[in-house]
């Protein structure tokens, strides 16, 4: 409920941000943007929980049934996707790249919300644009697209979260990025980071590969717990309610 709660605090200042829009951009925009995916998110888990609960509490076969094939469908599905990676990591590198690339580039004045969460990436992670092309990527977004007719003041720049953040300094230049696309890498790396956040986060969990892998199998072999648990419920309330009918 508390993510279904900020979620939807970040719609309401997403739709007054887009107003004037046309009702239809207005609602794809703010269901594809983060705020909507965390109100999708959280009514889901909503759902699953309080079925779980409600199913336990008051011996519930239907709501139990709910619970068990919805943990059992993430699992399976969570254990797919990491299977897909595994075996092929590079393809699925690529999808993941294109899908964000799409959403968080091309779409990153549209919502302050995916803003915010784009610079919150490049300083966090020190990098800039999402795929293997680092700082380029910013040239499908049409305010920093390199292109001779662009009306745009930052053409052939990338956003001032890419830039190297100095020691000691106290002020952000916000025009530091200006013209950085039409500078090669090592004379851009000079003033912002030129590679991609994708590459950037792969290198993180690889230096912390004992915390992620203990995080994610911890993860796991909870919802595995759980799901056996409700299994167990429902095989006992079954056999309790054969022995009475």
């Amino acid at each position: 409920m508390l993510l279904m709660a900020v979620g939807l605090y970040g719609v309401v200042f997403t739709a007054q941000d887009l107003h004037g829009l046309k009702s239809v951009e207005i609602a794809y925009i703010v269901i594809t943007d983060l705020s909507g995916v965390m109100v999708a998110l959280g009514g889901i888990i909503f759902l699953v929980s309080f079925a779980g609960c409600v199913g336990a509490l008051r011996e519930n076969l239907c709501l139990l049934k709910l619970y068990f094939w919805s943990l059992t469908i993430f699992l399976i599905a969570e254990l797919l996707f990491a299977i897909a990676c595994i075996i092929f990591p590079w393809k699925s590198r690529e999808i993941i790249e294109s899908v964000l690339s799409k959403r968080l580039i091309e779409h990153y004045r549209e919502s302050q919300n995916t803003q915010n969460f784009v610079d919150f990436l490049q300083r966090e992670f020190e990098c800039c644009g999402i795929t293997a092309h680092g700082y380029l990527d910013w040239d499908s977004n049409e305010y920093f697209q390199c292109i001779e007719n662009s009306p745009s003041v930052e053409k052939c720049g990338v956003p001032a979260s890419c830039c190297i953040k100095r020691k000691n300094m106290t002020l952000i230049d916000i025009m530091c990025g200006y013209n950085m696309q039409s500078k090669k890498p090592h004379e851009a790396s000079d003033t912002i980071h030129v590679g991609g956040c994708v590459t950037s986060i792969i290198q993180f969990l690889e230096s912390n590969l004992y915390w992620a892998a203990g995080v994610i199998f911890g993860i796991t072999l909870f919802q595995m717990y759980v799901t056996h648990q409700a299994r167990s419920l429902m095989d006992q309330i079954s056999l309790q309610r054969s022995r009475w009918y």
